[in-house]
């Protein structure tokens, strides 16, 4: 009888360690194939953003103890057996190799400003407007122009108020950008008409000012040390064209530092001096913007 009590207890015994070795396996098992799903999930993910067209690449898995170089060293290492892949991100693309995103496609999001400061992006937005007769809808920032045409051109007939580089609005009040547009630099001004626009060329220009119907703005200007002036008496307008000599300060303003404006005065304020015409001046000063359909 204590044989058998004995040999029941023995028994029982190995029964229990039997039990939780065979849990354990299957938890372990079961573990692992969590891990597994995890890791094919990754791997999938992985391997289509290095090639989503390709179907056939080996599967990669990201490595999770190396995503924290992405904050010291902008790259992501890609983990495929035993070498590594760098991933870089400029915070803006993420490619393959380094400094590939310099040519990847860029995008401007709208310019903002306020107190009527200006704000410093390279590339307006390439949205073409939209034209219904005479009336443009400009859709980077959904603001409306009036258009007329002069000889063979359309062009807008008030002054361009679109928000992009070193812009402003005379004395920096918002409401004057409302009321006469926005001021721009040269190198600005080159750059801001809508797709399908442009700065005016001397003929063009010239065009323009012997139309008495076209409507100026005498929206004033201001230097490149915020000092401005001139609003309601005079305008000034950029325009595309190389400085001849009968334009007003040819003589005193020699140089690649300035170029072609028009010069409007308010029939009041000119008198009986001349009205319109070309003046050499600064290319850092803050002129308005007329742009033509090209």
């Amino acid at each position: 009888m204590k044989r058998y009590i004995a040999l029941s207890s023995i028994f029982a015994v190995f029964s229990v360690f039997w039990a939780c070795s065979s849990s354990t396996d299957l938890a372990a098992a079961d573990d692992n194939q969590d891990e597994q799903s995890v890791a094919s999930s990754t791997s999938t993910k992985s391997s289509a953003s290095k090639n989503p067209s390709s179907s056939g690449d080996s599967v990669i898995v990201v490595d999770s103890t190396k995503i924290n170089k992405v904050i010291d060293s902008s790259k992501v290492y890609i983990s495929s057996g035993k070498t590594e892949t760098p991933y870089y991100s400029s915070a803006v693309a993420f490619c393959w190799n380094e400094g590939c995103e310099a040519n990847l496609p860029s995008s401007s999001s709208k310019a903002k400003s306020s107190s009527g400061g200006g704000v410093t992006i390279d590339t307006p937005s390439d949205e073409p407007p939209t034209v219904n007769g005479d009336k443009l809808i400009d859709n980077r920032d959904q603001k409306t122009y009036n258009l007329k045409t002069v000889g063979d051109k359309l062009w807008m007939a008030q002054d361009l108020n679109y928000a992009f580089g070193q812009s402003k609005c005379f004395n920096n009040e918002d409401s004057n950008c409302d009321k006469y547009g926005r001021l721009y630099t040269n190198s600005d001004a080159q750059k801001v008409c809508p797709k399908g626009w442009r700065l005016p060329n001397r003929s063009e220009a010239e065009a323009v000012m012997n139309d008495d119907s076209y409507p100026w703005s005498y929206s004033g200007r201001c230097k490149s040390t915020n000092d401005c002036g001139f609003t309601g008496e005079m305008g000034f307008h950029w325009i595309d064209a190389e400085p001849q000599s009968g334009d007003k300060n040819y003589d005193e303003n020699q140089g690649s530092k300035f170029t072609v404006i028009i010069v409007e005065k308010e029939p009041g304020y000119a008198g009986e001096n001349e009205q319109k015409f070309f003046q050499v001046d600064d290319r850092e000063k803050h002129f308005s913007v007329r742009c033509v359909q090209e």
